[in-house]
């Protein structure tokens, strides 16, 4: 059985259409993969440097919880766009025992803001 499937969510400022757009997109990615997507967690109004972020904190705590979670994201200029932040993000969700998955390359995504 596959593991508890959960999203993140990172952007720059407050558009709640982009989070429910990119909500929705994490969800028919999980779909797609015969999958539900437990909980999508989202940091709004977040500079990519800044690696202590309530929505990511709740998301470790979980993926934590459950064994062989999945993280998906938009793609990977949600975690950072800066590549040594979002080397130490990958790390956590890692260490944390969770297999990261982006749905699209860095940078594909017009949601994600690049710095």
């Amino acid at each position: 059985m596959p593991g508890t499937v959960y999203g993140y969510i990172r952007t720059e400022d407050d558009d709640e259409a982009e989070v429910d757009r990119l909500h929705d997109r994490l969800g028919s990615h999980a779909a797609a993969g015969g999958q539900a997507l437990a909980d999508v967690f989202v940091d709004r109004n977040m500079p990519p440097g800044q690696l202590i972020r309530p929505g990511l904190t709740l998301l470790l705590d979980a993926v934590r919880r459950a064994d062989g979670a999945i993280v998906i994201v938009p793609d990977l200029y949600h975690l950072s766009s800066l590549i040594a932040a979002r080397r130490a993000i990958e790390a956590e969700i890692s260490e944390a025992g969770a297999r990261l998955i982006a749905t699209a390359a860095a940078g594909d995504d017009v949601g994600a803001q690049p710095s």
